[in-house]
């Protein structure tokens, strides 16, 4: 597996102020939801999952969720937002096993 907790995040290139634009992002996770069965050993694979996602724009939360086992492997999640000034998202995550990870990107309004 790859690295746990890596994130990939993509914002367009090019944002006209006012306009409103997808935010998309993939985060390395096995999500496991602790029903499964190791196939070899027989024995339950522990619960291991993404509790919550939080969105800030230059420092700013704009979004927050909560999440649970029921989301797939290396989940992906999208927002939209309305572009007001440029500035850097910033999205953390974390997970039920005290895991806590976050990734920047730069939005550019032009």
């Amino acid at each position: 597996m790859a690295r746990l907790g890596r994130a990939i995040v993509r914002v367009p290139r090019s944002i006209s102020k006012g306009q409103v634009f997808k935010v998309q992002m993939v985060i390395t996770h096995p999500m496991e939801t602790g029903l499964r069965k190791d196939k070899k050993t027989g024995k339950v694979i522990p619960a291991h999952y993404i509790t919550d996602v939080e969105f800030y724009f230059n420092n700013k939360l704009v979004t927050a969720l909560k999440t649970g086992p029921g989301i797939s492997k290396n989940p992906y999640f999208a927002v939209m937002m309305k572009a007001t000034e440029s500035g850097t998202l910033t999205i953390k995550y974390k997970d039920n096993k005290g895991g806590s990870w976050e990734k920047s990107v730069q939005v550019n309004v032009s």
